[in-house]
């Protein structure tokens, strides 16, 4: 098993390396890497008391998404921004206990989202949300 890991870090590890200012190259690169992947995980959908069966399942089912940074360079390699971006949040639930009900949940998560993306967009929050209110279709 550990010498799958390697050739799957192998794998991402040359992703990230590459760069090149061809769009074509790029999306060619990103389709050699997922036969790659996708070479390396099917063989293990096989064998149903291998531990790594579950990743290699969870690998052919997002293997569309994996390289999209390959193709795309203004996509991140990673999703650290959105675990960061998520972790206020998470801390604060976890102090507070939560919510009462499944509409509190969902009502509270809506307000945080908003204001991160007005956050992250540098927007005023107070302004942006007399806005929201005044004005629904400007959100």
């Amino acid at each position: 098993m550990l010498a799958w890991v390697a050739r799957i870090k192998a794998v991402y590890e040359e992703a990230r390396a590459f760069a090149s200012p061809n769009r074509l190259w790029r999306r060619r690169k990103r389709a050699q890497l997922e036969a790659r992947l996708e070479a390396l995980a099917a063989p293990i959908l096989h064998q149903p008391k291998a531990p790594h069966r579950v990743l290699a399942q969870r690998t052919i089912r997002h293997l569309g998404e994996l390289f999209l940074f390959v193709e795309y360079p203004e996509v991140a390699a990673d999703n650290n921004l959105a675990e960061r971006s998520l972790r206020p949040a998470v801390t604060a639930r976890k102090i507070s206990g939560g919510t009462r009900s499944d509409k509190g949940s969902e009502t509270k998560m809506r307000l945080l989202s908003l204001m991160g993306t007005w956050t992250a967009q540098d927007r005023t929050l107070l302004s942006s949300c007399r806005e929201l209110l005044l004005n629904r279709s400007s959100a």
